[in-house]
């Protein structure tokens, strides 16, 4: 089992139209440094809602300019089960 951190950091949203989603990838992608990995964060999203009190009321589509507390999280990752037959 290992496990990996993404740091906890502030974000400014620097283009219109993004998505909270858009933005947890980005700083995910930014820190880990692999797509797949970033693009499969369960709960991450969830994190920074909880980190940001008040964003939700913001709506889908961020302000330009807003900022953002992006948490500390924990990857655990297991090791691969191997199987003889699959």
């Amino acid at each position: 089992m290992s496990a990996r951190v993404i740091p906890a950091g502030r974000v400014r949203i620097p283009l219109e139209d993004m998505m909270l989603d858009q933005v947890c990838f980005e700083y995910a992608l930014a820190h880990l440094r692999d797509r797949r990995q970033a693009g499969k964060l369960p709960g991450y999203m969830e994190a920074t809602l909880v980190a940001n009190p008040g964003l939700a009321r913001l709506g889908p589509v961020l302000p330009l300019g807003t900022e953002i507390n992006m948490p500390e999280f924990v990857i655990i990752r297991e090791a691969a089960t191997v199987r003889l037959w699959d």
